[in-house]
């Protein structure tokens, strides 16, 4: 329950940020074949790692930042 909290905190915070300094970072493009390799490794890991779970909240952020239009 507090990593789910904290997770929506740090997530809030990021987006926050975004908004109040002008936008977010430029969102680096990957090609198809690294993103095919990515979610192999990221399948690899065990489960819930602190890896596999930054993974997923920068992917939540890019998303944020593509649908604020930054």
């Amino acid at each position: 329950m507090f990593r789910k909290i904290s997770i929506s905190v740090a997530f809030s915070v990021a987006l926050a940020a975004c908004r109040s300094a002008g936008g977010c970072p430029p969102i680096v493009a990957y090609s198809l074949e690294d993103q095919k390799i990515a979610a192999k490794q990221l399948r690899a890991l065990p489960k819930n790692t602190p890896l596999a779970a930054m993974i997923v909240d920068y992917k939540k952020t890019r998303d944020a930042c593509r649908a604020s239009g930054s």
